[in-house]
C-alpha cells in the first residue's frame, strides 16, 4: 500500500490555476522524482503537501490519503507523517544558532523527545547523515560548515520527527559535482534503510536516472508524464519528456535546446498547454488530453 496518494490536486491564486490534476502516489523505501522546467509547479506541490502554501493561494484535491486514510487537511502531517526539506540549507538553518539546538528544536517540539534523550538521538541523527564527529557538528553553527555539510544538518533536523514522507526539494542545486553526488548516495540509502517515500524535486535529470523509481513530469501546472524512471529515460513518450531529455548535457552527444519558453500563468494556452512548442500539434491539441497510460498527449512519441 501506497504511503501517500495524490489525486486531482488544484491550486489557484484569486481564481487563476497554478495547478490543475496533479497526481501521483508515493511507496515506502521508493523514490519518486518531480521534474519540469521553472514554473511548471513542483514547489507549489510541494508546499500544498505539507500545507504551507501562502494564504493568498488555495488547495483543493479529488484525493489525498495517508497510509490508506483521507486526509482533509495536510497540516497535523506535517513533521512526522511528512517533511520538507528545503533547497537552500543556509536560509533554512537559523544562522544565530547552533546545529545541535536546532535538531533539538525538532526533537523536543515536534518528536516530543525528552531532555534527557536529546544529546544520544541528536548525535544517532547526525551520524547517519554521515558525520563521523556528530558531538562537534552539534555545536557549531551554519556558517561554520561548508555547503554538503549544511545539506546534511538540515537532513537531520528534517529526519528527527522520523517522517514516513520525505519531501527533498532540489537538495543538490547548490553543491559542486562530488557533494552532489554524496548526497544522492545518502538519500538512497535513507529510504531504503528508513523505508521512506521520497518525492525528489529537481532540475537535474542525471539526478534523476541515478536514484528514482519513479518519474512525474510537470508541465504549466499539469502532469504531462509519469512512470517508472528506466522507461522514462529510454522510451519518453510525450514530446515534452524528449525535449528535457535531448536537452541534457550529458556527453554522449550535443544538446538541442527545447524551442519556446514555459508560458506565464495568465497566458496558459487553452487545451494542450504544450501545444505551442510542440512539433506533433494538430487542431486535436486544442483539447486538453487526458491522462492515459501515464501520458496526457494526443499524438505520444511511437503513436501513429
Amino acid at each position: 500500500m501506497s504511503v501517500l496518494a495524490l489525486e486531482g490536486l488544484e491550486v489557484s491564486l484569486d481564481g487563476t490555476s497554478l495547478l490543475d490534476g496533479v497526481g501521483f502516489t508515493l511507496e515506502p523505501a521508493s523514490i519518486t522524482a518531480l521534474v519540469g522546467e521553472s514554473g511548471s509547479g513542483k514547489s507549489v506541490t510541494a508546499l500544498a503537501l505539507c500545507g504551507l502554501l501562502p494564504a493568498a493561494l488555495r488547495a483543493r484535491w479529488r484525493l489525498l490519503s495517508f497510509d490508506g486514510r483521507a486526509v482533509d487537511d495536510p497540516v497535523p502531517l506535517r513533521g512526522r507523517g511528512v517533511a520538507l526539506m528545503p533547497q537552500d540549507a543556509l536560509a533554512s538553518l537559523d544562522p544565530v544558532m547552533r546545529v545541535g539546538h536546532q535538531i533539538d528544536e525538532v526533537l523536543g517540539h515536534v518528536a516530543g523527545v525528552g531532555p534527557a534523550d536529546r544529546r544520544s538521538r541528536r548525535e544517532s541523527l547526525l551520524r547517519e547523515v554521515g558525520f563521523s564527529e556528530p558531538a562537534t557538528i552539534a555545536t557549531s553553527y551554519p556558517h561554520q560548515l561548508s555547503g554538503g555539510m549544511r545539506q546534511r544538518a538540515l537532513l537531520a533536523a528534517t529526519l528527527a520527527a522520523e517522517p514516513r514522507v520525505l519531501i527533498a526539494d532540489e537538495p543538490t542545486t547548490a553543491l559542486d559535482a562530488s557533494l552532489r553526488q554524496g548526497v544522492l548516495t545518502l538519500l538512497r540509502e535513507l529510504t531504503t534503510r528508513r523505508r521512506l517515500a521520497m518525492l525528489f524535486i529537481t532540475h537535474d535529470l542525471a539526478a534523476v536516472e541515478a536514484i528514482a523509481d519513479q518519474v512525474t513530469v510537470l508541465y504549466a501546472g499539469r502532469v504531462a508524464e509519469q512512470g517508472a524512471a528506466k522507461t522514462i529515460f529510454s522510451s519518453p513518450r510525450h514530446p515534452y519528456t524528449a525535449g528535457l531529455l535531448a536537452a541534457r548535457l550529458d556527453g554522449n552527444g550535443p544538446a538541442r535546446v527545447l524551442p519556446g519558453s514555459l508560458p506565464s500563468v495568465g497566458e496558459r494556452p487553452v487545451g494542450c498547454r504544450f501545444s505551442p512548442r510542440c512539433a506533433r500539434r494538430s487542431a486535436q491539441c486544442a483539447e486538453q488530453p487526458a491522462l492515459v497510460d501515464g501520458v496526457a498527449c494526443h499524438h505520444p512519441t511511437g503513436a501513429a
